[in-house]
């Protein structure tokens, strides 16, 4: 079956010229900021070719350093590899990174400029660190979550008068700062945005999703998502562009499962367990205020930190995931119910509708 890796092995030879800029390079770029290019790539506008980043960073790191991290950083790590000496890619010049992971923030960003009248601003998706997995569930009660602050700031501050054509996009929570950053972008910034691209990425609250600030960009939106998704469909989204992925569990959300068709992806019909999540959740949403939401998250995440968890690997420590539901037991009787609410609400949703 066809995927993003046999697309820059049949596409790696044309340049941006002789085959128009499509859907499947928007992943592409949209995957290699998972990358920390810290040291690498200039945090100014100076920039570096991503042949030369890429070179740097391969000799940086190893696949096996980098598969601890995160099934992103592993695709992110091999599709690098794969597009570094391409025609298509190695000259793209890179610029204008930022990094930044601590207890409170998870937020990545890179400009790419495909050609010299066009660029392409990515923001970095959830990677293994629990800091941004927070900040996703935060998206149901609150906003701005801090990513969402960087990515608006990010994009007014890097996005300068001489960039004529700009596409924002990301993967996962990446997808959501994109379509966010453009939504708040200033008068001069937002009307050089040409197309923003949430690759599976979580929506937004009601609130904002029925904002002017979204209506101004939604024509611009193009938000894709698997077949079987189970993070793009989270919270409100009005429009989707459904592709096939080779995997029906949480795997759908990695885009080395995504086919393509030539220089698009192969297009589908979202699957009834994922149409079924939507409303679901959608439903427990409407259920809930944004207080009872805070509350059931920031205990949730209490406990998890109380266990020693700092990141997704450390859900296979026996001792640590043994303590997380030690420390769940012990919270009060009005904030359990309100967990298991939502779990069980769920589970009999999906059951019921299967």
């Amino acid at each position: 079956m066809a995927s993003i890796s046999t697309y820059v092995r049949d596409y790696g030879n044309k340049t941006f010229f002789e085959e128009p800029f499509n859907e499947i390079d928007n992943v592409v770029f949209s995957s290699l900021i998972y990358l920390n290019y810290e040291g690498i790539v200039p945090e100014n506008r100076k920039y570096i070719r991503l042949e030369e980043a890429g070179i740097k960073y391969l000799e940086k790191y190893s696949y096996f350093e980098i598969s601890k991290l995160g099934i992103a950083q592993k695709v992110s790590y091999q599709l690098l590899k794969q597009v570094v000496n391409t025609v298509r890619y190695k000259g793209v010049l890179m610029y204008n990174f930022k990094y930044i992971a601590d207890s409170d923030r998870q937020f990545g960003a890179v400009c790419f400029k495909v050609k010299k009248n066009f660029t392409y601003v990515a923001f970095e998706g959830t990677d293994n660190l629990l800091s941004g997995w927070k900040e996703d569930f935060e998206l149901s009660y609150k906003f701005p979550v801090p990513a969402q602050t960087l990515a608006i700031e990010y994009i007014n501050k890097r996005v300068r008068f001489y960039d004529k054509n700009v596409m924002v996009g990301g993967h996962s929570k990446g997808g959501n700062l994109a379509l966010v950053s453009s939504m708040f972008a200033k008068k001069l910034v937002n009307k050089k945005i040409k197309k923003i691209y949430s690759n599976d990425g979580p929506g937004l609250r009601k609130a904002e999703i029925e904002s002017d600030n979204y209506k101004r960009v939604r024509d611009r939106l193009i938000h894709i998502v698997p077949n079987y998704s189970y993070i793009g469909v989270l919270l409100r989204n009005d429009k989707f562009k459904v592709i096939k992925s080779t995997r029906r569990d949480f795997m759908a959300h990695s885009v080395s499962t995504w086919q393509t068709d030539g220089t698009s992806f192969k297009e589908a019909s979202l699957s009834k367990i994922s149409s079924n999540l939507r409303e679901s959740i959608i439903l427990w949403l409407d259920e809930h205020n944004d207080e009872q939401r805070r509350k059931m998250i920031e205990t949730v995440f209490e406990a998890l930190e109380k266990s020693g968890i700092k990141d997704t690997n450390d859900f296979f420590n026996i001792k640590k995931s043994f303590n997380i539901v030690k420390n769940i037991r012990n919270v009060d009787d009005e904030t359990k119910e309100l967990v298991m609410s939502l779990i069980q609400f769920n589970i009999n949703y999906l059951i019921e509708n299967s």
